[in-house]
């Protein structure tokens, strides 16, 4: 969950932040009904208000609501803006929105459940010819150099500790990806673009691409970097790539196996991968580094799932073949759950549950929290 000084990073963010005001004011005409999803504190619903919107339905499903709740009324917008708590692909508005704002990407727009939430408000939610800010992004990647970054992430798990090996832990550490911010200087390729998210016509939640890049000049290669370019309205837009003003974004590194020595023109052959799992991305990245002077040819067959911490237990409890059978605390929360048929206070409930499971509760205040969670989660 996003604090309020998150939001407000968001908001400092002028590249960002006056690319979305300006898309929000030239699409938006007087008269016509707005959806922002992922509202947070709203600011994009009280500019829809001020562009002339007639209506604005405002979705959130974190209590971060609440600020846009109160930045409403302090604007004088209360009745323009209506609020749904909720997933968006849950919420039923009473007429469909002539634009629809979001800005729900992490580091990429490959990130959880965005690419769905967004199709879903496209075939749902969306009017008739009506307007998705942002309209689309092209997804980039580039080669780079990123020693002082890479030697963080290693150098804990090769010598930093004498007598005793760590190495083992490198392996999954060099198979995850990492937010971080770079600059233009250390990219050692021509960016090229890898994928085009078309949110008018559908964008796919998997997304695949064989490049191939040439170094521009000497260096010591380390991995990738990927970012994003959108295309907000018309011809409105940003980068969140290196060198374009430090984005609220920053920029994904997948890290090599180990750093490699390119020379100027040197060929470097990418197959890259992005699949979402459930609500998880899992990333794949394939790299061949040609041959050149006094360096052979290297191979790079990479994976999230392979810096994934599973246990082989854990791994079993969800195979299709496993019955499983509850816990105590499976129990518990289904005992709970089915207590709250509107007869009972939490309180209570919590108290029957301290009596039902006193090797969970030692006492109704123990069991309350959980008793709340599953209120928050599940109740009307």
């Amino acid at each position: 969950m996003y604090s309020l000084h998150d939001f407000g990073r968001m908001i400092a963010d002028a590249g960002r932040f006056g690319a979305y005001a300006e898309a929000i004011a030239r699409a938006v005409r007087p008269g016509d009904t707005v959806a922002e999803i992922g509202c947070g504190p709203g600011v994009f619903s009280l500019l829809a208000c001020r562009a002339g919107a007639r209506r604005v339905f405002a979705i959130e499903s974190e209590d971060s609501i609440e600020f846009a709740r109160q930045l409403a009324a302090a604007n004088g917008f209360t009745d323009r803006i209506e609020f749904f708590q909720s997933d968006s692909r849950k919420a039923e508005f009473p007429e469909r929105a002539n634009v629809i704002v979001s800005d729900i990407r992490g580091v990429l727009p490959l990130h959880d459940h965005a690419i769905p939430s967004l199709e879903d408000a496209r075939r749902r939610l969306l009017a008739t010819g009506g307007i998705l800010i942002p309209q689309r992004d092209t997804l980039k990647a580039a080669v780079i150099e990123a020693e002082e970054y890479y030697s963080r992430l290693t150098s804990p798990w090769r010598k930093s500790v004498p007598g005793l090996d760590l190495s083992p832990s490198l392996l999954p550490i060099l198979n995850q990806c990492y937010s971080s911010s770079f600059k233009a200087d250390q990219l050692l390729t021509e960016a090229q673009d890898w994928g085009l998210l078309d949110y008018a016509v559908g964008a796919a939640t998997r997304v695949a691409a064989e490049l191939d890049f040439h170094a521009a000049r000497e260096g010591t290669a380390h991995g990738l970097c990927l970012w994003f370019e959108t295309k907000l309205f018309e011809e409105i837009g940003y980068s969140s790539g290196p060198g374009n003003g430090g984005t609220i974004y920053g920029q994904l590194f997948l890290p090599w196996l180990e750093p490699a020595v390119v020379e100027k023109g040197q060929k470097i052959h990418l197959v890259l991968h992005a699949d979402l799992v459930g609500q998880d991305y899992i990333w794949r990245w394939a790299t061949r580094i040609s041959a050149a002077t006094n360096h052979a040819e290297l191979h790079f067959q990479q994976s999230t799932f392979h810096g994934a911490n599973f246990s082989p237990h854990s791994l079993r409890r969800q195979a299709v073949d496993y019955t499983p059978l509850l816990s105590e605390a499976g129990q518990a929360d289904v005992w709970m759950l089915e207590r709250m048929d509107g007869s009972a206070s939490l309180q209570k409930i919590a108290q029957s549950a301290s009596e039902r499971f006193p090797r969970l509760f030692s006492s109704w205040r123990e069991a309350f929290p959980r008793a709340a969670d599953l209120s928050r989660e599940f109740s009307r």
